[in-house]
Formats: structure tokens, sequence, C-alpha cells
């Protein structure tokens, strides 16, 4: 499904019947987000006065899409994103409820501050990052008897959550057949159902960076077919931001990728007024003469900015080598202050579809990638996961 200019800029297009198109938007700030704490899927937490804005501008940015049905995690902080989500959507919708849109359960990590948990959790902080499949977690399970008891289990978090996002599929895409859902959840919850939906594995879970208000975008064919294609990734621009904030420290490498389609169109204008306050430190486009001018549309307002040039056909090998090296003249300086390098991509839709399907582990035909947009990973120096921050950003109206 592509994206239609107008003069106020780019509008999603009704969802054609042989789709069925799912909104996923991450709660808005809590009190356990602002304070730095692991939420799970315990109920302690409400909505900032921060987060409550915006949620009512994630409605905003939502308003001229026709919704036909509301899902949403029970949680406090999900349902009062809700509420504000439809308020300034300016719509009453009912709204249902389902327990399988819960976040993770971390029941020994709940309400402690990240910091807490990596300096006394340290080993099991480490799987949790690193192997996040195998990670394991004892939990407290109550057991119906004549008088009900509470015994220990071992529960592995990221293998049941997946398992949740699989069933909450089976569910319900059979009922919504060439629709348009709405799924207001949380992080790990977004992330397990687009892995589930495009067919990434347990070991990818912290791939998928998932804002608050963050939006994605999921499209099913019909028949309920659980295959679909990540149409959008975690977009953020409603919210003010340029682009979304970098996690796990300012430390590291972030790239931008532009697949442009060989002219200079009013998007790319558009995008490249977006970055004139970021700091672009390199870029990478083809010899192809339309990449460069593109490249250089975008850079017009970065002269300080170092360009290379690379054919065409070593072009995706070249990324790689720079990436590497990037990388390693990073990790070989001793950095007192944070500090993030951040490279500009410019190249064809099917080289960006396949470094992007590279990171999620998945199938290029699973990412409706759209030329003349932005999409970002973030390499962080301590980390050998890379992130998906945003795919498919751009100024457009919904």
């Amino acid at each position: 499904m592509q994206l239609k200019l107008d003069q106020k800029g780019l509008k999603w297009p009704e969802s054609p019947s042989s789709i069925t198109r799912v909104i996923l938007v991450r709660h808005a700030q809590s009190t356990y987000n602002a304070q730095k704490r692991y939420q799970g899927s315990c109920d302690d937490s409400v909505l900032t006065e921060k987060g409550r804005n915006d949620a009512y501008q994630t409605g905003v940015a939502l308003r001229d899409i026709r919704i036909d049905a509301v899902y949403t995690s029970p949680l406090r902080r999900v349902q009062e994103t809700v509420v504000e989500i439809l308020g300034g959507m300016k719509v009453e919708k009912p709204v249902l409820t389902s327990p399988l849109l819960k976040e993770i359960e971390m029941p020994a990590w709940q309400g402690l501050t990240y910091k807490y948990v990596q300096e006394h959790f340290a080993a099991d902080y480490r799987c949790w990052k690193e192997r996040p499949h195998e990670f394991q977690m004892t939990a407290q399970v109550e057991r119906q008897s004549r008088s009900a008891i509470c015994v220990q289990q071992q529960c592995f978090p990221v293998l049941d959550l997946y398992d949740r996002a699989d069933q909450f599929w089976q569910e319900i895409l059979l009922f919504h057949t060439g629709k348009t859902i709405l799924i207001v959840s949380h992080s790990g919850t977004i992330r397990a159902l687009i892995s589930t939906a495009i067919a990434m594995k347990f070991e990818q879970y912290h791939v998928l960076q998932q804002s608050n208000c963050g939006i994605s975008i999921l499209n099913f064919p019909t028949l309920g077919h659980q295959q679909a294609q990540l149409a959008a990734m975690n977009l953020t621009t409603h919210l003010g931001e340029v682009l979304p904030k970098v996690k796990d420290g300012k430390q590291g490498l972030r790239l931008l990728f532009i697949p442009a389609i060989g002219t200079v169109t009013h998007l790319i204008q558009k995008l490249a007024e977006r970055l004139q306050t970021i700091t672009i430190d390199f870029s990478l486009n083809s010899d192809l003469e339309s990449s460069q001018h593109i490249a250089e549309q975008l850079l017009k307002y970065h002269a300080e900015t170092v360009q290379i040039q690379v054919s065409h056909k070593y072009f995706p090998q070249t990324v790689q080598q720079q990436l590497s090296s990037q990388r390693a003249m990073m990790s070989s300086n001793d950095m007192d202050s944070p500090h993030l390098i951040t490279g500009l991509i410019v190249a064809s839709p099917s080289i960006i579809q396949n470094l992007l399907s590279q990171v999620l582990d998945t199938s290029p035909q699973c990412l409706n990638l759209i030329p003349d947009t932005l999409s970002i990973i973030y390499y962080p120096l301590k980390s050998r996961t890379p992130v998906l921050q945003a795919m498919n950003v751009t100024d457009f109206n919904w």
C-alpha cells in the first residue's frame, strides 16, 4: 500500500478490502517510565501529565483514519492512554480489553529501577539483553485447590509473551478482514505482536524500539493469514520529535536510511528541512547521478558533513565495511563523555530493504519500505544488538 501526496502532505489511504490494517500504539509516558522503573504487568503506574498530552496528540494524528475496532490491555496506563487518544480523535468507540495484550511478566523486577537491576542482577540482566529467549524468572503461581496456595514456578517471560501475541492474532484477525484495527498496548507486547506477524525470532526481541505513543502499522492479507507486512514502525513525529530518542546511552552509531527513487521530490525537500537540526557526521551514496543529487539535497544544511560516493554495484558491502570501521573506531577511543556518530545512507529501496531485513532477521518481503522516507538503525557502543528505531518516517498528515 503506497502513500498518497496531496497539497498538505502525505495521507494514508483507506485500507483496501483485501488488507486488514492494524495500527499499534504504545501507551503514553507513565510514572514508572519517568522514574526509570521496570513495570512488567504490574498495575501500579499511571500516566504523567506529559503522557496525557502526548496521548491526546496521538489521537489528533490519527483523527482522519476510520477505525473499525479498538483493542487494549487492561492495565491502567493503557486504559488512560486510550481515553486521551479517542478524545484527540473526537470519536466514541467501544473498547475491547484483552488480557493477551498485557505487558511482559517480570515479577522479580517490577518496581525496581533499571540501575538497581543492572547492579544487583548483573548475570540475569546480561541474559535478558543478549539472550532474551533463554531468560528465566521465578514467579508466584496460585494453584486452585480447597485452599488456594502459592507456589514458586520458573517462567520464560519472552517466550510466554510471544505465545500470547500469537494467540491474540489467531483470535481476532478472522473477525476484522479488510478493516482497520487500533491496538493500544505496551512496548514488549507490541514488539512481540510485530515479531510474530513478520516471522522475527525470539532472539530479536530487543531489536525493535517502541517509544511512548510511537505508532506502528501492520498490513495483513485476507483470510486471517498471520504473515503480515510492516508498513511503518515507531513513528513519533506527531509528538514533535525530529528523530526517536536514543536509548541505551548515547554512545554508538546511528544510521539514517533514505530509500530514494531517483528524483528530488517534495518529500526529500521536507526531510532535508527536518534533518537540518541533526548533526550528520558522514554520508554514503551510490555513484548514480540521481543518488548523488538526492544526497546533496538532504545535506544542503550540513556543509561540514563528509560525503562518500560508492559504486552502486558494491554498495551493500561498502555499507557493512563502513559500519564495521566506525564501530571499531568508537570502541578503540577512550570516550569520557557520551558520543553519538550519525551517518546518512542514500540508496535504492531494494538495497535498504535488504539491509533492514538483515537486522530484523526476517524476509525482505515482510517490509513495505516506502521511497523518500526515513528509517533509522542504532548500533549501541556497548551492545551487540542493533536497534531499529523507526521505519518509514516522513512529514505527513494521517
